[in-house]
């Protein structure tokens, strides 16, 4: 306050030396052309707890770099450039990635025809595995007639063997028999024949009578003839022995000829039967539809070939996923890129984020979602914005880091910039903030100068509340009013100002 009194002492001086010169103090500060500096009235609050210092930082920082590895063919931004999300920042060179895709593209006509030729080829397979099955299956239907019929001509050839079998062992029972027959047919035909001698020798001696030798010599002969009939019947039973093994014979190559058609029939119908199951099988193979869903397979895997080539040709063009501006920028038309590093750099600066600390006496104090003051004291801006989040660990003896988000729609907060950052508590006053040093008293009315087209035009306010450096006036100005903060005493109303820019 004694600097300001000598400030005014000085002024006081200056003015008396021109009035001696013959002018008039009024005239003569009013013809004078001040450099004064301004600051903005902005509207805000005060009232709040206490002021502490954060650092401007974007909200998000955003590294961008390409899906894919290539040569710039065209970049379009460059550091400050102002972005928004979706805009193209640079592109690659595609040629090869626009010949990918055609091959890609061509490898999935290739396919769908394979899915055609399998289907094609599954149609004409059932067809001719059909006609397989229809053919082997008569086959054995055929073959099975065969065994059938095998089996009765076996069964008549064993029936004939049979016959034959039993007339041999007739004719032979009928031989032993007439040999048993023969032999004593004979014995009789010797008795007999002894018999009539010694008849025939009593006759001649008168001792036997003529009937009794004519009865002997008649037993001779029936002796005879049974003799010769059984030789006749013998000679007949060899005849049929022979008969029957001639008949034996043709039988046994009968049964033979038949089982040898039985075996020939049951092989063939074994064959039928196997070729039967082949053919079922041949249709089971036909009827898959294996062929054409690895056919189809082919085609999923090359229509994902192509939208990989399609996203590598999209990749190829890099455009922004946030609205913020270029920090950094590692590449040029020309140069190689990769996933591996970044060639940008995109901070989001439509919010910007503050880290302050608070010491532990004041951090039960705050939440999240507190409402605070902002204010850049070097750039003139005052602006509210709410505590993001309260970390609950002290940095080191520094205090708690709290962070604070404030909305940046006109990017007029930079990174780097330092601000005052207060709590808006519950008692805090809204108004016109202006430094407290531009308020000037006359008596018991408060006034600013205001810088209006190169003027300083004269303001009378009322003053709310004063805290430090800031005053809240309650009404006399409004947001945005340009209030001059130095020379204020070699100026009066109208007076001619320019406002200096540092």
């Amino acid at each position: 306050m004694n600097i300001k009194k000598w400030e005014v002492t000085a002024t006081a001086l200056l003015l008396s030396t021109v009035i001696l010169a013959g002018c008039s103090s009024s005239e003569a500060v009013q013809d004078m052309n001040v450099t004064v500096k301004v600051s903005q009235a902005q509207k805000g609050m005060i009232g709040q707890g206490e002021i502490y210092t954060g650092t401007v930082t974007p909200s998000a920082t955003v590294n961008i770099m390409p899906k894919i590895s290539g040569k710039v063919s065209v970049i379009s931004v460059d550091i400050g450039t102002e972005v928004k999300k979706g805009q193209v920042l640079f592109k690659l060179e595609d040629d090869d990635l626009r010949n990918n895709l055609k091959i890609a593209q061509s490898n999935v006509e290739a396919a769908a025809a394979g899915v055609t030729t399998a289907k094609d080829s599954r149609e004409s397979g059932m067809v001719s595995a059909n006609s397989g099955v229809v053919s082997s299956k008569g086959g054995v239907i055929s073959s099975k007639s065969a065994i059938d019929q095998a089996t009765g001509g076996m069964n008549q050839a064993q029936a004939g063997v049979n016959q034959a079998q039993t007339a041999l062992k007739q004719a032979q029972t009928a031989i032993s028999t007439a040999t048993n027959t023969i032999r004593q047919t004979q014995e009789n035909v010797t008795n007999a024949q002894k018999t009539a001698s010694r008849t025939q020798s009593l006759f001649n001696s008168g001792l036997a009578t003529q009937a009794e030798l004519e009865q002997v010599n008649a037993a001779v002969i029936t002796a005879q003839t049974a003799y010769q009939n059984a030789l006749n019947t013998k000679a007949n039973a060899e005849e049929q022995l022979v008969g029957a093994q001639n008949v034996l014979g043709t039988a046994q190559k009968g049964l033979s000829t038949a089982q040898s058609a039985y075996q020939n029939a049951t092989s063939s119908y074994e064959n039928a039967n196997s070729g039967y199951s082949n053919a079922q099988r041949q249709l089971d193979v036909a009827q898959s539809t294996a062929g054409i869903s690895a056919s189809e397979q082919k085609v999923a895997q090359a229509r994902l070939n192509v939208n990989i080539a399609q996203d590598n040709l999209k990749n190829a063009v890099v455009t922004s996923p946030i609205n913020g501006i270029i920090t950094t920028k590692n590449a040029e038309t020309g140069e190689m890129v990769a996933p591996s590093a970044p060639s940008l750099v995109i901070a989001n600066l439509s919010t910007v984020n503050m880290l302050i600390y608070v010491p532990a006496d004041q951090i039960n104090n705050i939440q999240a979602g507190d409402r605070v003051q902002v204010r850049v004291n070097s750039s003139n801006i005052l602006t509210t914005g709410k505590v993001k989040n309260i970390n609950s660990i002290d940095s080191s003896g520094n205090g708690y880091p709290v962070q604070v988000a404030v909305s940046n729609a006109d990017n007029k907060l930079k990174p780097g910039m330092l601000a005052d950052v207060s709590i808006i508590g519950k008692n805090a006053k809204e108004g016109i903030i202006v430094p407290t040093k531009a308020i000037q008293k006359d008596g018991k009315t408060s006034y600013v100068y205001v810088a209006v087209n190169n003027k300083a035009i004269r303001k009378e306010v009322k003053v709310g509340s004063e805290m430090g450096s800031q005053t809240l006036i309650t009404s006399g100005l409004k947001d945005g009013d340009k209030v001059i903060q130095n020379n204020i005493a070699l100026l009066s109303d109208q007076s001619t100002v320019t406002v200096s820019a540092d």
